[in-house]
Parts: structure tokens; C-alpha cells; sequence
């Protein structure tokens, strides 16, 4: 059996701040993430995203599209 975890799915409204890219969940923690890609197109919209966890509240994002 292997230990590798699968991403994390998760839905919610990217934020875009001087910090980088936020996921605001409803109910739950605020996400920064790890990413190159211009995510303005997805600005305020609500998305799901699959991404790895990398730290306490810091997500690697794999893939972003509406939700």
C-alpha cells in the first residue's frame, strides 16, 4: 500500500490579493496558492480546484475550473 495521499478537491471563491491567490471557502479555512499560472479570469468566481497540500493553509494548485 502506498503512503502518497491524493490531491485535495475542494470548491470556493478565488481571491486575488498583493499576496498571491487566495481560495475562500465557506465555513472553512482560507487557502493561499501555490501557482504560475494568471488566474484573473477565475477573479472573485466561484471554482474547484485540485491541488496538494504543502503547509499548514498553502496548496499547490494542479488544476482550477468553474464550479
Amino acid at each position: 500500500m502506498s503512503d502518497s495521499k491524493a490531491p485535495l478537491r475542494l470548491r470556493g471563491i478565488l481571491r486575488l490579493s498583493d499576496r498571491g491567490p487566495f481560495l475562500e471557502i465557506d465555513e472553512g479555512p482560507l487557502w493561499r496558492l501555490q501557482t504560475d499560472e494568471d488566474l484573473a479570469v477565475h477573479q472573485d468566481r466561484t471554482v474547484r480546484i485540485e491541488a496538494w497540500q504543502r503547509g499548514a493553509g498553502v496548496l499547490e494548485l494542479l488544476w482550477i475550473g468553474p464550479a
